[in-house]
């Protein structure tokens, strides 16, 4: 029987980092929605009494009520914008750091525990993985705040065109942000995984590692099956490429599909089989 190959143990996506660029996205969504339910109550309880007189008179909504609440929603999505905007750039760069402090630290760690010490300097290839990974970063933070300036914006004119009392919208205000909050949530998740693996790939290329096993997470509610199988077999693949995991024709590497928990061995030259 052919000897297994002797591997690196699988580095990891940081909990903590996770926990902390999710609690980032959440304070900051937090002071937007605190923002935006009193100015847009406020202003909405002002214009109630015309909203539903005109909506039991069956009269569409008066122009200057209509005006009033796209005027709100213009200066609240200027303002929310532009702290988003300020902040994104900064978060990202944090949250890339982060993963990059703990990726290396793990990768010496399993080195070491293989009989190799290796201390790592930042090379012009990772030091490009990690600002790719800071300008996906910034995009998909500035698009939370977009998406749910938008959608709340849509919102408030739907109700006032409809004769909706204050409770109705607050009460759709108090969904939406539950909305936004697991979405900013579940970017926390997928970035922390993403940002891993392309710093460990680059890293590990750099170092002439390219040989692969794919290991499955053993945690998330649904598992994907293709997934969990590869892990079984110890699906090998170059990390260069990646590998047709899924059967659909497209190479990818562990924990690049979205939620993928998946990591991967690293195959050490000189064991092989």
């Amino acid at each position: 029987m052919a000897r297994r190959p002797k591997t690196l143990r699988p580095i990891r996506p940081n909990a903590g980092v996770e926990a902390k660029y999710q609690r980032a996205l959440d304070n900051l969504l937090s002071e937007m929605d605190k923002s935006l339910r009193y100015w847009i109550t406020a202003e909405y309880r002002k214009a109630l009494p015309k909203i539903t007189q005109d909506a039991a008179a069956g009269m569409a909504m008066d122009a200057s009520i209509a005006s009033m609440l796209q005027s709100l929603m213009n200066r609240l999505t200027k303002r929310w914008r532009k702290k988003f905007d300020d902040t994104a750039k900064d978060l990202a760069s944090r949250t890339v750091s982060s993963v990059d402090r703990n990726s290396t630290a793990s990768m010496q760690k399993a080195l070491k525990d293989a009989g190799m010490a290796i201390r790592f300097k930042p090379t012009a290839s990772v030091r490009q993985a990690m600002q790719l990974a800071v300008n996906e970063n910034v995009m998909l933070i500035k698009s939370i705040a977009e998406q749910h300036l938008n959608d709340v914006g849509q919102m408030v004119m739907r109700s006032a065109m409809r004769g909706g009392d204050l409770k109705e919208l607050t009460d759709g205000l108090t969904q939406r942000f539950g909305i936004t909050r697991r979405r900013a949530a579940n970017i926390a998740r997928d970035q922390n995984s993403k940002i891993t693996t392309a710093i460990n790939r680059q890293r590990q290329m750099d170092m002439g590692l390219f040989e692969a096993e794919w290991m499955h997470s053993g945690g998330g509610k649904e598992p994907r099956p293709k997934h969990v199988a590869a892990g079984r077999t110890r699906l090998r693949f170059d990390i260069r490429e990646g590998v047709d995991v899924d059967g659909d024709g497209r190479k990818i590497l562990p924990g690049q599909d979205i939620n993928c928990r998946c990591t991967w061995r690293m195959i050490l030259p000189g064991f092989n089989d």
